[in-house]
């Protein structure tokens, strides 16, 4: 029942976001004066005044889950209704709202390095990969496709499988060699040894220049503007070039469709174990 261009996750998402501030007395959802969508209007020291913008897709996912209702003193007024009440308490009620507001929830399964898989809830909120599948373009489409964020998130888990991320802090479960804790032993262990070179290898193949964005992005979880102002590149440059690095990525892990030279046949390959 999600709408389209949004799925649930971002849905529940938003709603703790915009019915936690229709919660507060009078408040109310308006046509919006300046442009497309509506706005919460909410009452102030200084009169009712636009608080957010709210976009109809939206509006229009609220309306079918009866959240809210319309305004019985205003035409195309909205305000919270008694289900929606219900709803956002429940949903706030154990949950720290700030980092409600930014997280977007998904059921996933996981592959683990010794070839088993687990379904777990993962937060595709923290991930710009995450935001770019769930996100879709006006073509209906989302941004990157299926294969393409499968072997970002597949570089990210040998990065971390790698223990690569900078320490920020004493690892007090680390053992103590040479009487310090933490202290380099001669061996690392065969599961960081083996991360350390398939991301190794994969970060060979997409070759440099493309491979320090896909670091930055799947590893670091840099944001794509973010991204672009470190590299003084021009806007919207990056989605291109972080599409690119996928599709070789993908072509590495051969994990979805490879185009064949010169035919133009479609065939598809196993992944790589």
């Amino acid at each position: 029942m999600s709408a389209p261009g949004l799925a649930e996750g971002e849905i529940a998402r938003e709603a703790r976001r915009v019915l936690r501030r229709l919660m507060a007395r009078d408040a109310a959802l308006a046509p919006n004066p300046a442009g497309a969508g509506y706005a919460l209007m909410a009452p102030g020291r200084e009169g009712v005044k636009q608080r957010l913008i709210v976009s109809a897709v939206l509006v229009e996912a609220f309306l079918r889950r009866d959240w809210i209702a319309p305004a019985l003193e205003r035409a195309q007024w909205f305000v919270l209704s008694d289900p929606g009440l219900g709803w956002v308490k429940r949903a706030l009620a154990d949950e720290n709202p700030f980092a409600t507001q930014h997280r977007i929830e998904t059921r996933r399964a996981i592959a683990a390095p010794d070839g088993t898989s687990r379904t777990l809830t993962v937060n595709d909120g923290e991930s710009p990969l995450g935001w770019l599948f769930r996100r879709k373009g006006p073509d209906g489409r989302p941004l990157i496709t299926e294969w393409q964020f499968k072997a970002g998130e597949r570089l990210r888990t040998d990065f971390t499988l790698a223990q690569l991320n900078p320490r920020l802090g004493v690892d007090l479960t680390a053992p103590v060699v040479a009487g310090r804790r933490g202290a380099k032993s001669d061996t690392l262990s065969e599961t960081v040894l083996a991360a350390k070179q398939r991301f190794a290898r994969a970060i060979a193949f997409v070759g440099p220049g493309l491979s320090d964005l896909l670091i930055d992005v799947c590893c670091h979880l840099t944001g794509l503007e973010a991204a672009e102002k470190q590299k003084g590149w021009p806007q919207r440059s990056a989605k291109i070039v972080l599409q690119i690095a996928l599709d070789r990525l993908v072509r590495h892990y051969r994990m979805g469709p490879v185009v064949g030279t010169g035919s133009g046949v479609r065939a598809w390959a196993a992944e790589e174990s």
